[in-house]
């Protein structure tokens, strides 16, 4: 398999976490919602709250997740045959990666891209939840 194709399946892998950010940012708005409602209950205002702080880690994983991405599209433009450690270069040479540290191999970035994107869909279920409890111990306080 090329690593051009390579580089283009994990970029739609990527890509796919955009649909969590979108359903991250519904589930925030009705979190924001519930909270601004006259007197939603202490318990309910806490879990709205703690969905809210989950829709925070959500954003900083999406924004990870797709900074890789980005940088797969334009190794993709760039170098489609090159090894990962142009991308260290670039990073170190823009002050976003220590000198120091060591360069990692496709399959490790894979597996630290992978690993991102779980968190990221990770934080949207917790998130989920934690709206969904609210919501039902507003509806049981009634």
């Amino acid at each position: 398999m090329s690593m051009l194709f390579q580089l283009r399946v994990m970029t739609a892998v990527l890509r796919q976490a955009r649909l969590a950010a979108v359903i991250s940012t519904l589930l925030a708005a009705a979190a924001l919602l519930l909270a601004s409602l006259a007197q939603p209950g202490l318990l309910a205002m806490l879990l709205a709250l703690a969905s809210l702080l989950a829709a925070g880690v959500q954003a900083y994983y999406a924004a990870r997740v797709g900074f890789d991405a980005a940088l797969l599209e334009a190794m993709q433009a760039c170098h489609p045959d090159a090894a990962p450690g142009v991308i260290d270069d670039v990073l170190q040479k823009l002050g976003l990666r220590e000198a120091s540290a060591t360069s990692r191999g496709w399959q490790a970035r894979w597996q630290g891209m992978r690993r991102l994107m779980r968190w990221q869909l990770f934080a949207v279920g917790a998130q989920a939840v934690l709206l969904l409890a609210a919501l039902l111990s507003r509806w049981v306080a009634w």
